[in-house]
């Protein structure tokens, strides 16, 4: 029901020929959190330039000029292993393996705190959000929760209205096309009731249909699913902690944000916008 109402965009991030150089099917057992000055990553017969949040495969080589540097974090085992050229690396399984050339390989342990944002290496996916639609060129400019959204997040819908004299009725609706909650409103924004149980990890739709004078109507909807306690716990503890955080570590909370599907604020409308997911400080801190 909620597929067939609203199209999911996915914006999935990979970097082409990151496989190894013998074995194409070879899967991804780190993930780039620094880069800097000259670097080449030869996989697939290819050879391309890594950039943040690039996953990279086992048996990829890492050709580095003198001064150049690169950070890989393995999330399987906990391991962060930085590069300095030059010098030629090969990523294996577990770890790097240093081929030739005078830099050096140095590795560090993930921290927990790091950790338990689970991390995978396979690239980062950026769920979207809303879908607008309205009929012949009258569009409702509606504003709602979108991505992923946190337990304690104000679940608000603010929309300019088309004209005077319209209605609206607001809708949610789960994956399985049950209506969860109904109001009709003359305002041009309504905040869900707080005590909506929603549980995590389930897809949710919310769609607003406005009414007004002869016969016109225009809507809007959007997608959003809430984040399961844990992940929630580990992401609020890693913001908290975002200042004292190095590159890899403020690196990590935004791969974070973005695997765990979280989208961009929703443009604001008139009376507000939809709540980002991030408190103020800690967005800060993120950028």
């Amino acid at each position: 029901m909620v597929r067939a109402m609203v199209a999911l965009a996915a914006v999935a991030c990979a970097v082409p020929g990151a496989a190894g150089a013998d074995c194409d099917c070879a899967a991804p057992v780190a993930i780039v959190t620094e880069v800097a000055g000259a670097v080449r990553m030869l996989a697939q017969r290819r050879s391309t330039h890594p950039d943040l949040s690039d996953p990279v495969r086992e048996g990829a080589t890492l050709v580095l000029e003198r001064g150049a540097r690169i950070v890989l974090v393995y999330p399987a085992g906990a391991s962060i292993f930085e590069l300095s050229g030059p010098g030629r690396f090969v990523a294996r399984a577990a770890a790097v393996e240093a081929r030739s050339g005078p830099g050096g390989v140095l590795r560090r342990d993930l921290v927990p705190m790091l950790r338990a944002l689970r991390i995978h290496p396979e690239g980062t996916t950026l769920q979207g959000s809303t879908a607008m639609r309205g009929v012949s060129a009258l569009e409702l400019q509606a504003a709602g929760p979108a991505g992923t959204r946190l337990a304690h997040d104000p679940l608000r819908l603010c929309w300019r209205p088309p004209g005077a004299d319209w209605a609206y009725r607001v809708r949610l609706i789960d994956d399985d096309g049950i209506v969860l909650f109904e109001q009709q409103t003359r305002a041009s924004a309504l905040e869900l009731p707080a005590t909506l149980f929603l549980p995590a990890d389930a897809q949710y739709l919310w769609h607003v249909l406005a009414t007004g004078p002869n016969g016109r109507s225009a809507e809007a909807a959007g997608q959003f699913r809430r984040l399961d306690a844990d992940s929630e716990q580990a992401l609020l503890r890693a913001e908290s902690a975002l200042p004292q955080l190095d590159a890899t570590g403020r690196a990590l909370v935004r791969i974070a944000r973005r695997q765990q599907g979280f989208a961009p604020p929703a443009a604001p409308c008139a009376g507000g916008g939809a709540a980002d997911a991030l408190s103020a400080s800690a967005r800060a801190g993120a950028e």
